[in-house]
């Protein structure tokens, strides 16, 4: 055995690297990659000091229309951005519990949205950028037998001025689920659902959809990057600093949330 995919309770993620990192085992991590900051610190510090790989398990980073989105970005398709809209609205508080730990706040390190809402934040960073500064409100809570939030909206800052606004929900009374991506640029819009094998562009002139292969939930090709990246032994896609960035921004909302002003990210991670 060279390498554990752990699947785990956030609780438990820094006792898991050091049980792997301890018997020289590489290390999948399922997102987040911890409770806090400091706790995913140690966790990276670990895996460093024993030379062992150690990638987040993090599938919106290879899912293929944030792919092709972001290629879209960097080849100057859409110009300059201006701004992300994201919904994630589903109807979990109305549905049987899966997984009881995931409704107690000291063992998750929050609610929803540091268990689910951080997917979405995954594609704020690598999209969009990472935020300066956030502001986020929690709405009334519908799921009475989680200790953390069921919802949240976050307003981020983003580079170059752009702006990314994130409508989360895991307590909507919809009888649908609704996913959606939107980036308007100075030349261009698209839109696309995450798990979607189609991506849609479109400005002044021309509207049209593009097909992608399908994607796995992007599940095949995280796992291949993380045996790849093992093998040619360089840095996954997916890094301990890169996960330590998306849960910075679900810190900074948080604090934000209970507390009624705008956060910067460097209150979290000081230069």
């Amino acid at each position: 055995v060279q390498a554990a995919y752990f699947l785990t309770p956030h609780h438990v993620h820094l006792e898991n690297t050091r049980l792997a990192a301890g018997h020289g085992k590489h290390i999948l991590m399922e997102k987040p990659i911890a409770r806090t900051i400091e706790e995913s610190q140690e966790l990276v510090q670990t895996a460093q000091n024993a030379g062992v790989q150690l990638m987040v398990a993090e599938n919106y980073r290879f899912l293929h229309a944030a792919r092709r989105a972001k290629s879209m970005i960097e080849t100057g398709t859409l110009g300059s951005i201006g701004n992300l809209r994201l919904i994630d609205i589903k109807v979990e508080a109305f549905r049987p519990p899966s997984s009881p730990w995931r409704y107690d706040a000291t063992l998750t390190g929050g609610g929803s949205f540091i268990d689910a809402g951080i997917h979405y934040v995954d594609l704020i960073v690598n999209l969009g950028g990472m935020p300066t500064q956030v502001y986020a409100a929690s709405p009334t809570k519908v799921h009475r037998r989680s200790e953390g939030e069921d919802g949240l909206v976050l307003v981020a800052s983003l580079p170059n001025d752009a702006v990314a606004v994130f409508n989360f929900s895991r307590a909507t009374s919809r009888n649908e689920d609704r996913e959606y991506v939107g980036i308007t640029g100075s030349k261009g819009y698209i839109e696309f659902k995450p798990y979607s094998r189609e991506i849609t562009f479109e400005n002044t002139l021309v509207k049209r959809n593009i097909r992608l292969p399908e994607a796995h939930r992007g599940a095949r090709d995280m796992v291949r990057e993380f045996r790849d990246c093992i093998r040619q032994e360089r840095p996954p896609l997916m890094t301990g600093d890169e996960a330590i960035k998306d849960l910075a921004v679900v810190l900074a909302a948080y604090r934000s949330a209970a507390e009624g002003r705008q956060v910067t990210l460097s209150e979290l991670l000081p230069d």
